[in-house]
This record gives structure tokens, sequence and C-alpha cells, in this order.
């Protein structure tokens, strides 16, 4: 069998790619050891309760985006993020404070002290300098402050990566911010200068799953082989030869003039290439995807003293509390949970407190206990419980993040054909790996 295309992995990277190679025509096989597409995307639908234990929304910006959804069928489905999600709130010396998309939020708020806010409002005045490997940390301690970096952007590292700021190169996990330091001199400056994005968080009303079904829909009849594990990965004069064992236990094959692996980077040592080639593979093996497990709980409505106005709050490094933070995702989206009740969403682990993320259930449920007691004022035990363990969650942009994405490029080069795609390089965002996988599917098809 001769196929335009093999794609190794059934996740938002993998779909968005072969959705694009297939709607320009093109013969595609995916392969995905699981039984369901979507990856990291979990959704549990439950007695009236829509539970997230993977991405809990999306963030688009443009008409772009925009069309790209319009274009998966998903135009009409959109769910528009309440405006109450505006609001988010950081827990710092016991207080949640209150931070909005308007700057004014913090100089109005006691987050930060006056000295750390000039300190902050002072970045519009420094000099340009840091290097291209400094750590998040560095860079806004450097331009901001130590304040408000371990207040504010602490947290946000811990929300969005799971990660350590100190450990993590600003340029990799947040290009744009060094790029206004480049082009503006000032990071304040660059961001008062941007042109409106239009950014928007939305979601679909049978959840994030109902995003990945619609991505994996064109790929009909055998395109999608769940179940399936590959067993040989070779190049020669046809293209690549793959064959993979399917959910059946039969052994099929096939040629193609493009491999393109977008399973995550922890997987690449168990795939079947020739020795030579996972050489390349060996500098992702020490690759940092620290764990982190999902505690979601429903309440009913009287049982949580907070007024839940918001998208969910955040927890700085210093705070040495058990969980990063919790979301509010029957707040940000419609539908998520039966009439009176609530749901939230804690995050516990990542790279500072990978331990935490393997406690035993009953060691969480007393860690969540004690959070959102003393955070949220609840009380009682929650109606319904879902815990997910990721046991490999979000691949962290170190120092080296740079040498092992060139390590890459350079296999891609000397390998014709062969492409990785994947949050493991470039960015982790959902909304860029859907972007930039349907980019690099048209452009295979063109090629």
């Amino acid at each position: 069998m001769q196929l335009d295309a093999i794609i190794l992995g059934a996740g938002p990277a993998g779909l968005a790619v072969a959705n694009a190679l297939v709607r320009q025509g093109a013969q595609v096989k995916v392969i995905e050891p699981s039984n369901r597409p979507g990856g990291s995307i979990r959704t549990v639908r439950e007695a009236g309760w829509l539970v997230e234990t993977g991405p809990n929304t999306l963030q688009i910006e443009g008409e772009a985006d925009q069309a790209l959804l319009d274009g998966y069928g998903l135009g009409k489905a959109v769910q528009e993020a309440d405006h109450a999600s505006a609001q988010r709130f950081i827990l710092s010396k016991g207080k949640l404070h209150t931070l909005t998309n308007k700057p004014s939020s913090l100089f109005k708020g006691d987050l930060l002290s006056w000295r750390g806010k000039l300190r902050f409002i002072s970045e519009i005045f420094r000099p340009r300098g840091g290097s291209a490997e400094e750590t998040v940390q560095a860079f806004m301690t450097r331009r901001f402050g130590a304040e408000a970096a371990d207040l504010l952007m602490d947290p946000v590292v811990s929300g969005v990566h799971a990660g350590d700021p100190s450990r993590l190169c600003m340029a990799n996990s947040f290009p744009s911010i060094p790029a206004f330091e480049a082009s503006h001199r000032s990071v304040i400056l660059g961001l008062i200068r941007q042109p409106p994005k239009g950014r928007r968080i939305i979601g679909f009303p049978a959840g994030m799953q109902q995003l990945a079904d619609a991505m994996a829909a064109p790929l009909r009849g055998e395109a999608l082989q769940l179940g399936s594990m590959a067993t040989l990965i070779r190049q020669d004069a046809r293209g690549w030869n793959v064959a993979w064992r399917n959910a059946q236990g039969q052994d099929e094959g096939a040629f193609a003039k493009h491999l393109i692996v977008t399973a995550p980077h922890w997987q690449w040592a168990s795939l079947p290439f020739e020795e030579e080639l996972k050489k390349t593979f060996r500098e992702w093996e020490r690759a940092e995807a620290p764990p982190v497990t999902v505690v979601a709980r429903g309440y009913d409505r009287s049982a949580v003293a907070h007024p839940l106005d918001g998208f969910g709050y955040l927890i700085p490094g210093n705070e040495k509390r058990q969980i990063l933070g919790c979301l509010f995702p029957s707040t940000v989206l419609p539908g998520r949970t039966p009439e009176g009740k609530v749901l939230l969403c804690c995050f516990i682990g990542g790279a500072r407190y990978p331990a935490l993320a393997r406690q035993t259930d009953e060691q969480l449920r007393a860690s969540v206990d004690r959070e959102l007691a003393e955070t949220l004022g609840v009380s009682g035990p929650p109606e319904k419980e879902w815990i997910q363990r990721w046991d490999r969650a979000i691949p962290q942009y170190g120092v080296d993040q740079s040498r092992r994405e060139a390590a890459l490029a350079h296999a891609e080069a000397k390998n014709p054909g062969l492409h990785f795609h994947g949050a493991f390089r470039g960015g982790i965002a959902l909304m860029h790996v859907i972007r930039a996988g349907d980019a690099l599917g048209r452009s295979l098809a063109k090629g």
C-alpha cells in the first residue's frame, strides 16, 4: 500500500496534520496506541456533569483560528467563556488577590507592595539586556523586579507549564515577551504598541472531546488505526516503510512519502526506528515532563462560600501549598454541572513538587480538602470526584530546549520525509499545536 503520509499519534497534533492532509485529498494512516482520538484531551460526561481532566478550554486569536474551527465543522458549536472569567485570582499570604485584563487592577490591588509596583512600572525605562538562555525567573527579575517575578510570573508558569521559572528558558517558553524587549526595548511598551489580537476563551457543548472528534471525522474507514502499535519503521527507495499491529492483533503495513511523528517525546525510545536515528532521540530522553494529577470535584453551590466569580486561582511557589491552583469550570462555560451545583478543578505536582502528584488517592483528598476549605470556604465532602493522573504531563522548555530542537531539525534534514510535530517543540499551547499542525499538513499536501 502506497500512502502520502503516515502519522504516529492521534492527539491534537496528529489530528491537525491528518485533517489538513485529508482535506487536500491526501491518502493517510494515523497509528494510535490508545482506543480513542484526542491524546491529552479527556472529557468525562456523567449524570449532568461535564468534566475536563485535560485541557479545559481553548484560546483562539483572530479570524484565522475561527476559520480553522469552521473548517472542522465547529463554528456554530463554539461556547464563549463567561465575562466573569476575565477575572483571575492569585493566592498570596492567605488572600485571593483579584486581577483582570486591565492593568489598573494590578495597581489598585495590594498583591504588590508600593515598592514592588514602582519597580514594575520602571521596566519602561530599563535598557535591553539578558541572554538567549536566560531563565524566566532571571528575565522577570531583571525587567520587573523580584517581587513581580515571584508573585505574578511564578504562578503563571505553574498554571501554564506546571513548571519552575528558575529552570525554564524565557525565549523558548514565552518567546513573545523577550521579543518585545528586543523590538521595543521595553516589554510594557511592546504590549501597548501591539495591535489587538482578538483573543477569546472558548469551549464546546460536548467538551473538548468534541474538538478531537471533529478533527478526526474526515479520517473515515481505516485511515485512523486505534489500538495499534508500530512494529517497524525503515526508510528505503519507496519512502518510509511502516508496519503496525492493529487492534485485532493483525499485522499491517504501508509505504509513505512522509512520516510525521506526533507521539510525545517520552515514547520515542519505544518506537521501532533504526539505531542510527534513535541516537538523535537520546538528547530527548532527558527532556523533562513532570507528573501532574488533576482532582476535579462537584459540590452543591451552598457548600462553597466563595462566589467563584472568575476563571480560577493560581499559587506562587513561595506559598508552599499542596496544589498549583484551582479552576472554576462551571463559572467559565455553561452546561458543566447539574442545576445548583459547581465544579472545581485542582492541579497537583509539576516540576517543583512531582512527589505530590504521586500521592495516594486518600492523601490527595486530604490535601485538596484542606486547601479548598481554607481558600474557598468549602465545607463538607464533594458530591462527585474525578482523579486523573498524568505520569508525564507538560514538556518543560529548559535552557537546553534549543539544542534539542536543533537535533530534531538536523534529523529531519538528514532523513527526507521525516517530520516531528507536537507540544515538545515550538510551543505548548493547544491552539498553537493545532494551528501549526494544520500548516504542516497543508504544506506537505502541496509538496
